[in-house]
């Protein structure tokens, strides 16, 4: 996903998680990665972590002028 620019919020949740497995979710663009068992509250924050980071983005492309936008932003309207 990061290297094709797209910005989806990822939460990773595994059973059997390792260092590497974990290092190469954080590259590949996940914002948190949760081994099995983990706090519920672990996993609500994640995700209330993830939704306010997608908004941000999304309100962030929102305030670019539409002639100064890449072209693989595509047009919100």
């Amino acid at each position: 996903m990061a290297e094709i620019n797209l910005e989806i919020p990822i939460v990773f949740i595994t059973g059997h998680g390792d260092v590497p497995t974990s290092v190469r979710a954080m590259k590949a663009g996940a914002l948190e990665f949760l081994t099995k068992p983990f706090l519920d509250r672990d996993l609500l924050d994640a995700i209330a972590q993830a939704i306010e980071r997608h908004q941000a983005t999304r309100q962030r492309r929102a305030e670019i002028a539409p002639a100064e936008r890449p072209l693989w932003i595509a047009d919100p309207a």
